[in-house]
C-alpha cells in the first residue's frame, strides 16, 4: 500500500470517528430535549390537576359554608319564631292575668260597694243598713286622738258631720238628739232626725287615725 492510500484511509477513519461522535452528541442532546419537554408537560399536568383540585376544594368549601350559613339562618329564623311565639304566649298570658285581675277587682268592688240591709231584734229598729262605700270624712285634728263630747270642740263638730253623712241628711235639716260613747274611746253613736221628724236614724261611728270619723252602721228607727 502506498503512502497516499494510508493517508486517505487515515483521514477517512478520523472523519468516520468524528461523525460517530457527532451523532452520539446529537442523540444525547435530543434525549435531553425530550426529557426536558416531558418534565415540562408533566409539571403543567400536575399544576392543572392541583388547580382543578383547588377549585373543587374551594367549591366544596363554599357549598359547605353556604349550607352552614343556610342552616344557621334557618336556625336563627326558628329561634326568632320560637322567641316570638314565646313572647306572644307570655304577652297573652300576662294580658289574660291582667284581665282576670281587673275582673276580680271589679267583682270585689261590686261586692264591697253593695249596700247590706239587715233586720234587728230591737222592736224599735225598722232595719239596719251597712254601706261599704262609706269613707272617713277627714279631719283637721293632729297628734293622738282623744274623743270629745264637748259641743264646742272640733271633735264634736266632726262627729256631727259624720252623723249627717251616714244619715244622708243635710246638716241644716237635721237635729242631733243624742251623741255619746259607742262602747270604746274611738267609737261613738248618735241619734238624729230630720227637722220634720219623718226620718229617725241611729248612726254608729268609728275613728280612723289620720282620716277622721267613719259611719259603720245606720239603724232606721220607728220612733225616738
Amino acid at each position: 500500500m502506498s503512502e497516499n492510500n494510508r493517508r486517505a484511509n487515515s483521514r477517512f477513519n478520523r472523519k468516520k470517528k468524528a461523525n460517530r461522535i457527532l451523532n452520539i452528541l446529537i442523540g444525547i442532546v435530543l434525549l435531553l430535549i425530550i426529557v426536558v419537554v416531558v418534565n415540562i408537560v408533566s409539571d403543567d399536568t400536575d399544576t392543572t390537576k392541583e388547580e382543578k383540585n383547588t377549585e373543587v376544594s374551594e367549591e366544596t368549601m363554599n357549598d359547605e359554608e353556604s349550607g352552614s350559613t343556610e342552616a344557621d339562618e334557618n336556625e336563627t329564623e326558628t329561634d326568632q319564631n320560637n322567641t316570638t311565639e314565646t313572647v306572644e304566649t307570655e304577652d297573652k298570658s300576662e294580658s289574660n292575668e291582667e284581665t282576670q285581675s281587673e275582673e276580680n277587682e271589679e267583682t270585689n268592688t261590686e261586692e264591697n260597694t253593695e249596700v247590706i240591709t239587715e233586720t234587728s231584734n230591737d222592736p224599735n229598729v225598722e232595719s239596719v243598713i251597712i254601706d261599704p262605700s262609706w269613707k272617713p270624712i277627714g279631719t283637721s285634728q293632729t297628734g293622738e286622738h282623744t274623743s270629745s263630747y264637748d259641743t264646742k270642740s272640733v271633735d264634736w263638730a266632726e262627729k256631727v258631720q259624720a252623723l249627717s253623712y251616714g244619715a244622708g241628711l243635710d246638716p241644716s235639716n237635721m237635729y242631733v238628739k243624742f251623741l255619746g260613747n259607742g262602747g270604746s274611746p274611738q267609737k261613738s253613736i248618735g241619734t238624729v232626725t230630720s227637722k220634720d221628724g219623718n226620718e229617725i236614724y241611729r248612726i254608729s261611728l268609728e275613728w280612723i287615725d289620720g282620716e277622721g270619723w267613719k259611719p259603720t252602721k245606720k239603724e232606721i228607727l220607728k220612733s225616738l
